[in-house]
This record gives structure tokens, C-alpha cells and sequence, in this order.
């Protein structure tokens, strides 16, 4: 098991690309505020130039857009160094993840041809009829099961695929997907929320994001529902 992966500066270029267009368009709110100033100055009529208030109240304005610039630029800037930290934090943790079993909400799993694979769902309120059906990469269902009594109640259950197909032949190893659908009794169609459960074996960083490798899937850390010690 291992850490493998690449250097991604794309969330640092895009947070940096993200403060300069701020500042810029700070920086040209200003230049615009005194050049609209310095215009009516110089436009003013000579014979009624801008009294001593009003021209003291246009200053206090580009005084208070000013103070909100650099204020806007402080928070921008606070935001920037509290998700670096976040990330590094994250990144920090990350390897003490190897090896743990996780449960994350994905419906993608790698069958090896032989090994059975566990799988998972949810329901929001307890149903009447289910059924559970996994597909090959070409999303032809292979394998259909009907769901009855507790494996229709709400909350999370899970399911054990053997590997087999409607005809009880071993399917060919390779990536399939499942889903969940099932109605109330009142005849409301609902599609559970999947789940996979397996082994965490590598960590990846990619441009994409952080990935989890687990059973041989590369599966989006924002995706893990929970982390556990392997049993």
C-alpha cells in the first residue's frame, strides 16, 4: 500500500488567479472613483465651484471605498491561508488512512473474478417492493435481486454480491455498477443512495482532487461516508 501521485498546483493557481482578479478590479474601482473626481473638478463651473462640504463628503466616499478594499483584501487573503491549512492538514492525515476499511457513497466497484464484493444502500423511509440491479461496463444488467421484508426498511443495509450473474454463471472480471430502486406503499418510486464498502490501498492527488484508492477504485475523498479500523 502506498502514496502515490502528482503535485497539483491548480487549486493554488486558481485561488491566486481568483486574488489577483479581486485586487485588480479593487485597484480599478478606485482609479475610476478618482478620475470621475478629478473630472468634475476640472469641469466644475468657475463662477460655482463645489463648496467645501460637498467636496469634503466626496472624500470621505473614496476614504470609505478605500478602507472597504483593504479590508476585502485582508479577508481574501485570511481565506487563502485557511485553506492552504486546511489541505495540509487533510494531506497530513491522509496516509494514516492506508489499510482502513471505508464505506463511501459510490456506485462503481471492480469485480476480480472471483472474490465476492460487498455492497451497500440506503432509503430514506421503508418500502414496500425493491429491487437491486448491477451492470457491466456496457450497463447491461447482468444480475437483477429482489429485495423483501427488513431489506426494505429505512436506513442503511447491505449486500453481498457473489459475483454471479441471472444464470448463476461467475461474471468476467472487470468494473460493473449497481443501483437500487424500489416504491412505497403509496406507490412513490425512490432510488436509494448506493454505497461500496472495501479496503483503502493507495492515496492519489490529482487534478481532479484527492482520490481514495479502494478495491481497486479510484473514489473522490468528498465521496467517504466513514473510516474504521480493518476488523
Amino acid at each position: 500500500m502506498s502514496v502515490t501521485g502528482t503535485t497539483s498546483t491548480t487549486s493554488a493557481y486558481t485561488t491566486t488567479a481568483l486574488q489577483s482578479a479581486s485586487t485588480s478590479a479593487a485597484t480599478e474601482s478606485k482609479m475610476d472613483f478618482l478620475n470621475l473626481l478629478t473630472m468634475q473638478l476640472k469641469s466644475q463651473n468657475p463662477l460655482q465651484p463645489y463648496n467645501n462640504q460637498e467636496f469634503a463628503s466626496q472624500l470621505a466616499q473614496f476614504s470609505q471605498l478605500d478602507q472597504l478594499t483593504n479590508i476585502s483584501g485582508l479577508l481574501e487573503e485570511q481565506s487563502a491561508v485557511f485553506q492552504s491549512l486546511s489541505q495540509t492538514m487533510t494531506n497530513s492525515a491522509l496516509p494514516g488512512m492506508l489499510g482502513k476499511e471505508t464505506k463511501a457513497n459510490w456506485n462503481t466497484l471492480e469485480f476480480d473474478g472471483t472474490d465476492g464484493v460487498k455492497l451497500g444502500y440506503d432509503f430514506e423511509t421503508s418500502c414496500s417492493s425493491g429491487e437491486l440491479y448491477i451492470m457491466n461496463s456496457s450497463g447491461k444488467v447482468v444480475r437483477t435481486v429482489e429485495l423483501s421484508g427488513t431489506d426494505l426498511t429505512s436506513g442503511g443495509h447491505s449486500f453481498r454480491w457473489d459475483g454471479k450473474d441471472n444464470d448463476g454463471n461467475v461474471c468476467n472480471s472487470g468494473e460493473y455498477t449497481f443501483a437500487v430502486s424500489a416504491c412505497t406503499s403509496g406507490g412513490e418510486t425512490l432510488t436509494a443512495t448506493p454505497y461500496i464498502y472495501g479496503t483503502i490501498e493507495a492515496v492519489r492527488f490529482t487534478s481532479d482532487g484527492t482520490m481514495l484508492v479502494v478495491n481497486g477504485s479510484e473514489i473522490p475523498l468528498s465521496c467517504v461516508a466513514d473510516i474504521s479500523v480493518e476488523s
